[in-house]
């Protein structure tokens, strides 16, 4: 079935302006027999997904919610995640996404500081949750079946067809909190036309014809790349497979690529590493895969080298922030076709530059900070005006904090993160140059690089390794190969051997975790 395409133009104007949410009642008005979502062997029609968002968003005001109002939601991947987003949408209300793996400490400090009326929790509520709402005048609310909490389904069991709030392009849609490794979490201000605008380089990217074959997701929708690929996925009418990343099965997902019209995959750069070992082309047949997509992590070079070889499609990277609604540069869509080891070109509604220390662009090849402005970058931070000063520029720019250069032809390469940066001796160091090396060597599995106290260096280079599978790989081993590839100074002087390196939820190494268990381990003071 072929979807009446919709210019990307026309998605900031009537009657696709304001909430969001009428684009999802387009999708369903066009495809109501189509399944929408299926997870674990659950499946809903748009039909069905569009009732349910639809009564949902009159619980959320039975309980006295109304627009601008805020409520958390601590579900897993899932179908009832995808009908809370929605519904909260319809209804004005602002969702604040929290990793399902939080804890009473972490979910406590989110719901007050979002001020969260109410938290959406998948059954019943679990003891983090309990324990987190103890102190706080926050409602636990279940979006499916609950014995102990008042239920979306109860509370919306009347009419389905209540009018979708309204709500300007300018008005906050999503408050996803960022990851804190600078100090506590910041609330983050997505506005419905971010999130438009967004939906629309989706849209456009299939602007010669119509959008064919289902989604997978397997990242954390909790996440902002996951959050993007759920709601453009049903936007466009597609059938969207989710797979929860707790639950990460290389095997599984190759199954689900086999079984499935499924023509991308995105995931983070572990997740390739993963699929490549597991890969058996005798076993899984993936002649519908055309592209994948990467975002996160840095991609090493011999990984994508690897993987376009093995799978037969091309694995392109791309660029963004939580702060930028996920993507800002994109191979994908850049002009000139692909480059190794670049992000890309801009995509559409963005504007970038790199500046030195003092702000002031530098050209081609020169290094600095790369800063992005555009339509889909965020309206700012919750309740934290000082933050926002330090991160908008006063001609509308937004600091990223990753260092990078750009070519002749616009294209951009990211070197890492300022605050990741290494000085030692003197010397700038950037971890992701070092990883990429050590992805090279036959016998690395993972690789993560950072910086450590040294009283005689200020910092010296510190890497942590798994092997492949049967490989015999020494920390000497190590040194002695980056010493014969990079300048003595990029070496690490530090090199652990590990068996599972630590892991984000959205699949990231944690490489402040590694840092903090190697100071201990070794009595280094920070």
């Amino acid at each position: 079935m072929e979807l009446d395409i919709v210019s990307a133009e026309t998605l900031l104007e009537p009657p696709y302006d304001g909430n969001v949410a009428n684009l999802l009642d387009r999708a369903v008005a066009e495809y109501p027999d189509t399944v929408a979502v299926e997870h674990a062997g659950e499946t809903i029609t748009y039909r069905e997904f569009g009732d349910r968002v639809a009564r949902f968003a009159n619980g959320l005001r039975e309980l006295g919610l109304e627009a601008g109002d805020r409520v958390g939601v601590y579900i897993p991947n899932g179908i009832p995640f995808c009908v809370a987003i929605w519904a909260c949408c319809r209804a004005g209300v602002i969702a604040s996404p929290l990793n399902p793996e939080y804890r009473r400490r972490e979910i406590a400090y989110q719901l007050d500081h979002a001020d969260a009326d109410a938290v959406l929790v998948e059954g019943d509520a679990d003891e983090h949750v309990r324990e987190a709402v103890a102190d706080l005048e926050t409602a636990v609310v279940s979006a499916t079946a609950s014995d102990d909490h008042p239920s979306l389904a109860a509370l919306g069991a009347g009419d389905a067809d209540a009018a979708i709030a309204e709500r300007g392009d300018d008005d906050v849609l999503l408050q996803p909190y960022t990851s804190g490794t600078t100090g506590k979490p910041k609330g983050v201000l997505l506005t419905h036309r971010n999130f438009r605008v967004q939906i629309a380089q989706s849209v456009s990217s299939y602007s010669a014809g119509p959008i064919e074959g289902d989604a997978l997701i397997v990242l954390p929708m909790y996440h902002i790349t996951g959050m993007i690929q759920m709601m453009a996925s049903l936007c466009a009418g597609r059938t969207l497979h989710l797979l929860r990343p707790d639950q990460w099965d290389p095997e599984r997902v190759l199954r689900t690529l086999d079984e499935h019209d499924v023509p991308a995959f995105t995931g983070v750069a572990a997740m390739f590493v993963d699929l490549l070992e597991a890969h058996d082309p005798d076993e899984y047949d993936l002649s519908t895969l055309v592209k994948a997509g990467q975002g996160g992590d840095k991609l090493p070079k011999p990984t994508q080298e690897q993987f376009e070889e093995a799978f037969d499609v091309p694995l392109s990277e791309g660029y963004g922030l939580t702060e930028t609604t996920a993507t800002t540069h994109t191979i994908r869509w850049s002009s000139l076709g692909k480059r190794p080891g670049s992000v890309g070109q801009p995509v559409g509604h963005t504007r970038s530059k790199i500046v030195d220390e003092d702000g002031t662009e530098v050209g081609p090849g020169e290094e600095g900070e790369i800063l992005v402005a555009g339509s889909q970058v965020m309206k700012g931070y919750y309740e934290n005006p000082a933050a926002n000063d330090e991160v908008f520029t006063e001609d509308g720019y937004f600091r990223t904090g990753d260092i990078g250069t750009r070519d002749a032809d616009n294209y951009y390469y990211i070197k890492g993160r300022e605050k990741e940066m290494i000085l030692t001796a003197g010397y700038n160091v950037y971890p992701r140059e070092v990883e990429n090396l050590l992805y090279e060597h036959p016998d690395v599995h993972e690789a993560a690089v950072f910086g450590v106290p040294d009283d005689r260096r200020g910092e010296t280079v510190a890497a942590a390794i798994t092997p492949r599978d049967g490989a015999d790989l020494s920390e000497d081993d190590v040194e002695a190969y980056v010493l014969g590839e990079l300048a003595p100074y990029k070496h690490p002087r530090i090199v652990e051997i590990r068996r599972d390196l630590p892991k984000t939820g959205s699949g990231k190494i944690r490489k402040t975790a590694l840092r903090e268990e190697i100071l201990a381990e070794r009595g280094i003071e920070s």
